[in-house]
This record gives structure tokens, C-alpha cells and sequence, in this order.
């Protein structure tokens, strides 16, 4: 019975789980099967490891039935049955996490079916104020107002009040509209990065379809020109959307201000959300060599440490790439004061076990841009390797700081590793792997220039071939190289 469905199930659930599960099964509300609470017991004893000799079929029917002969059939039904609680456990905890408004409109739809008006009209008198007088914009707001309102209808409607709900009505279909725009903006946006990073392309588009037909500006400026609430956040998502599909930098600036002037109106989580997409604009604009793009990619480095969102979806530690992310922004654009200052400030918000070889790399990294190579070496030598893009980054350095020292034996010992390393993980993407193959390819080349043939043509060749690929790893490194090596070897 180790590879059961309920064995998964129960491994994988925390002590605390476990005992909210162990309430569960003997609660008769739940469960009346006597069996199904000892055959519970049986298995609760062998967790967390679940040892397969002690939990075997065989051996759990003659401890829950010692005088009958094994029956297949029993077990079965039991192991069903027990399975069916335990998602049931699940789905009930679920519940119980959920939004505290969203139970609440469970309550109020029930409340209204059994015609309790009393408790109905005072909770939803609360409720109504409580999402109305919200300052913050949550993400599943607008959704929440439009089935507060159809629950109003729906109460006006089964009480014979028909020519009441008509307002009710309206607002139901507002609500639902202002839902539908955010929603749409955050699957495209969601859907654009997809297809980006993947090199995905699909034969029909539904949302794109949408978003052509639906004419964004001119219901912004009807919703405004009414005033609408709640349209100075539509006009956010609308600058979202322009900044992200349309691209330009008036696009972007004009979603970066809008984000400004409106951080007070969202949830810190929503703020986090639209920040994050921001982020990925202006990496993007600088990966389209966009002029002082990088620039762009500091100021919202800046904001996600000023407004605390750059530690807010990660259980409240700075993720290994976020930390990655602001040492290199910062290192390009030359202010190592400030990413020193943020490494000492920022360092114990990382994962404990991953702390030391976070701040190993990035001390490594600014080493390396004070061209300081031997403390680099050393420091960028003691990265756990175990995160593909911290590895591509020791990797690279390594062989640019060799290079440049002359010990070509180890930069092409580095690059073997390295080229090994980016053929053989799954989880680079395939734009990921061709990047750094090129970087590859060019600094071996360059080294079988040096060393071998010494031809001043295989550097040439190689100069000729980075100027035509769209993205190289380092490509600016390996030009001005490229260039350095044909002037010496042309005296």
C-alpha cells in the first residue's frame, strides 16, 4: 500500500495536517466507518517514511480483521474510501483558507436561500461596507462586488421585488466588466511573456482577438468622463497593456508614473504584481538595446525595495534571482557603492542555506568589475553550482578572468564544464542555451587563434559571426576582444 493514492496524500501533509486530519476522520459528521478511523491509525504510525513492509495490504487486514481470511475486495473499498476523505480533508482546508469575502458570500447566498432576512440584510450591510470602503485594490475585488450583487438581485427577486433590482443589475454587470478588463490585461500580458520566453506560437489567439476588437481607449475615457469608480486603477491596467504589447518608452514611462501615482489605491500584493510586470518591461527594453534602458530597470529595482514588494512573494526572503538581478542591474550601470550597501543590508533576507554562496557571488561579481580577478576567482569558486543561471554565471566569469590572465588551459577547461552544463539541463530555455554556446564558441575560438593556428582569420570569422546573432552573453566583452585581439596581431 505504499504507492496508494492515500499514502501519497498523507506523506506529503505537515504534522499540524496531520492532527487537522486526524479530527477529521473521527469526527462522525465526516466519517461513520469504525474501519476507516483504524485503518487511519494503522498508517499515522508509520508517518513520515511509511515503511512498505508494515503497511502491505495483507498485513493491515489481519490487524484490522485478525479472524477473517484476506479479502481483496474489503481492502479495496476501504483504501477508496479513505481515499475519498482524505480529498475531501483537502478540499475542506482549502476552503478554509480562502478568502475571508469569499466565504462571506457563500454565507449570504445560503442565508438568502433559507430566507433568514434578518442575519441576511445585517451581514450584508457589513460586507458591502467593508468592500466599498476599501482603500486598497485586491485582486479578486471587482469580482467580489459583482456577486455581492447578484446575490442582492437574486434576493430582491425571490422576494417578489423585481422592479427594485434593477440598479442592482447594472452594478452586477459594471463590476463583472471592470473584472473581465483586469483579468484580460493580466492573462495577455501573462500569455506575451509565454510565448517570449518559449518561442511559443499558437494557432488561434481568443484574447488577442479581444483585446483588437475592444476599443480599451475609448471605454477609459467613458468610464472617466462618467465618473466611474474606480477608473484612475483601469487606466493603470491600461497603461500595463500598452507598455507591455505596444512597447516605446512613452508607453512605458506613462505605466511607470501611473503605478507612482497610484500605489496608495492597491494591496501591497497587487502593487507587487503590477511592479513585477514593470520590471519585466524594462528588462525587456534593455534586452532590445534599448538606449538607458538598464537605467529604467534601477529605477524599478528601487521602487521594489521602497514599496517592500521584493521580498513579498517569497515568504519574506529576497528569491536567489531577484538578488541576482539587482547585483547585475547594478554593477552594468557602475554603482557599487549602492549594490555594496544593499549586499550588506539586504544579505540575511536571502534563503540560510543558500546565504553563503548569494553573497559569495555577488562580492565575486564586483571583484570582477574592479577587475580585482584573483579575489573573484576565489570567491566565484565557492557557488554551489546547484541553480543553472548562477552556474552559467561563475562559468562565464571564470573564463573571461582566465582569458584575460593568460591561462588559456583553464579558461578552455572552464569552457568544456561549461559547455557541458548548458547542453545537458533541461530546464534552460532554448534561447538560454544558444546565448551562451555563442559566448562559448567565440572565447574558444579565440584561444585556438592564440594558441594553435594563430590565425588572425578565426578571429575575424568569429567577430563577423557575433555581429550577426541577435544575443550573445557578454557580446560587448567579446567584440571589444575580438577587436583588441585583431589589432595586436595585425602589428
Amino acid at each position: 500500500m505504499k504507492t496508494s493514492k492515500a499514502v501519497q496524500i498523507i506523506s506529503v501533509l505537515s504534522e499540524c495536517e496531520l492532527k487537522e486530519l486526524d479530527n477529521f476522520i473521527n469526527s462522525p459528521y465526516f466519517n461513520s466507518n469504525s474501519n476507516i478511523i483504524r485503518l487511519f491509525g494503522l498508517l499515522k504510525k508509520q508517518y513520515p517514511g511509511f515503511d512498505g513492509a508494515k503497511i502491505e495490504k495483507e498485513l493491515l487486514f489481519n490487524k484490522l480483521f485478525p479472524l477473517k481470511p484476506y479479502n481483496e475486495q474489503i481492502m479495496k473499498n476501504l483504501s477508496s474510501e479513505l481515499l475519498q476523505l482524505l480529498l475531501e480533508f483537502l478540499a475542506i482546508n482549502k476552503y478554509r483558507s480562502r478568502n475571508a469575502n469569499d466565504k462571506e458570500l457563500d454565507i449570504l447566498s445560503e442565508l438568502n436561500t433559507k430566507r433568514l432576512d434578518n442575519i441576511f440584510q445585517s451581514r450584508l450591510k457589513k460586507l458591502e461596507k467593508d468592500l466599498l470602503d476599501t482603500t486598497h485594490m485586491i485582486h479578486p475585488l471587482f469580482f467580489h462586488l459583482h456577486k455581492l450583487e447578484t446575490i442582492k438581485t437574486q434576493y430582491l427577486l425571490s422576494r417578489d421585488k423585481q422592479k427594485y433590482a434593477a440598479d442592482n443589475v447594472m452594478k452586477a454587470g459594471d463590476y463583472l466588466i471592470y473584472f473581465f478588463i483586469t483579468e484580460l490585461t493580466r492573462i495577455a500580458i501573462d500569455l506575451n511573456a509565454n510565448m517570449t520566453s518559449f518561442n511559443i506560437q499558437h494557432k488561434t489567439d481568443l484574447v488577442q482577438e479581444v483585446l483588437d476588437k475592444l476599443d480599451f481607449a475609448h471605454l477609459l475615457e467613458y468610464l472617466k468622463m462618467n465618473n466611474y469608480p474606480y477608473s484612475e486603477m483601469i487606466e493603470v491596467y491600461y497603461h500595463r497593456l500598452n507598455a507591455m504589447l505596444v512597447g516605446s518608452g512613452e508607453n512605458y514611462h506613462r505605466y511607470r508614473q501611473s503605478i507612482i501615482d497610484n500605489a496608495g489605491r492597491f494591496s501591497i500584493y497587487e502593487l507587487a504584481s503590477l511592479i513585477e510586470s514593470l520590471h519585466n518591461i524594462a528588462i525587456q527594453r534593455v534586452n532590445d538595446g534599448v538606449e538607458n534602458a538598464i537605467w529604467d530597470e534601477f529605477e524599478v529595482v528601487k521602487m521594489k525595495l521602497e514599496y517592500g514588494t521584493i521580498t513579498l512573494r517569497t515568504g519574506g526572503v529576497i528569491s536567489l534571482l531577484n538578488f541576482r538581478n539587482v547585483i547585475f542591474t547594478t554593477v552594468r550601470l557602475k554603482q557599487l557603492d549602492w549594490v555594496e550597501e544593499f549586499i550588506e543590508k539586504y544579505i540575511d533576507l536571502v534563503n540560510k542555506e543558500s546565504k553563503e554562496s548569494i553573497y559569495n557571488h555577488a562580492r565575486g561579481i564586483i571583484a570582477y568589475v574592479k577587475k580585482d580577478y584573483d579575489l573573484s576567482i576565489r570567491l566565484l569558486s565557492n557557488v554551489a553550482l546547484d541553480n543553472p543561471f548562477y552556474a552559467s554565471d561563475v562559468k562565464t566569469h571564470l573564463a573571461i578572468m582566465y582569458f584575460e590572465q593568460g591561462h588559456y588551459e583553464s579558461c578552455a577547461s572552464v569552457l568544456d564544464s561549461f559547455r557541458h552544463m548548458v547542453t545537458s539541463r533541461e530546464e534552460f530555455s532554448t534561447i538560454f542555451r544558444d546565448v551562451n554556446i555563442r559566448f562559448i564558441n567565440t572565447v574558444t575560438s579565440f584561444i585556438r587563434a592564440l594558441t594553435g593556428e594563430k590565425s588572425r582569420d578565426i578571429i575575424q570569422k568569429a567577430k563577423e559571426k557575433l555581429l550577426s546573432y541577435p544575443m550573445v552573453n557578454h557580446k560587448n566583452w567579446l567584440l571589444n576582444k575580438a577587436d583588441q585581439l585583431l589589432a595586436e596581431m595585425q602589428n
